[in-house]
């Protein structure tokens, strides 16, 4: 039981050789792009927009501080959300300057006005603080 193959009768190898052509084609790939995009922020326009609210947002802070002391923190926690829903929803359907700095002036005015700490405690256990 021989495995063996028989040899092949492969022609001497200087018999009808011909040089090999190496042809090598470059390709330029483009870089990867960042991972670490941070165009979506337009931290030029939150900017420019943020402080142009600064004086409307006190005005809004006075105005939820009254609701505060007449109807109660909840009362002024809705109003407080329900104008920030409407800025946000106008901001997306518009995009303009001025209703980012809506979007700013309400922020801006329900932290000035509203207290942050005492209304997470509440939420998260339910007593006051």
């Amino acid at each position: 039981m021989n495995d063996i193959p028989p040899r092949p009768d492969y022609p001497p190898y200087s018999v009808g050789w011909t040089p090999t052509e190496v042809h090598v084609h470059l390709t330029h790939e483009e870089p990867e792009e960042s991972h670490w995009d941070f165009s979506w922020l337009q931290l030029g326009k939150n900017t420019r927009c943020l402080l142009v609210s600064v004086i409307p947002a006190s005005w809004w802070a006075g105005a939820l501080r009254d609701v505060h002391r007449e109807q109660g923190l909840a009362g002024a926690w809705f109003m407080a959300f329900g104008a920030l829903g409407a800025a946000i929803l106008f901001d997306h359907s518009r995009q303009r300057f001025v209703t980012r700095a809506l979007v700013w002036t309400t922020t801006l005015g329900a932290v000035g006005a509203l207290p942050l700490f005492p209304t997470l405690v509440r939420l998260m256990t339910g007593s006051p603080a």
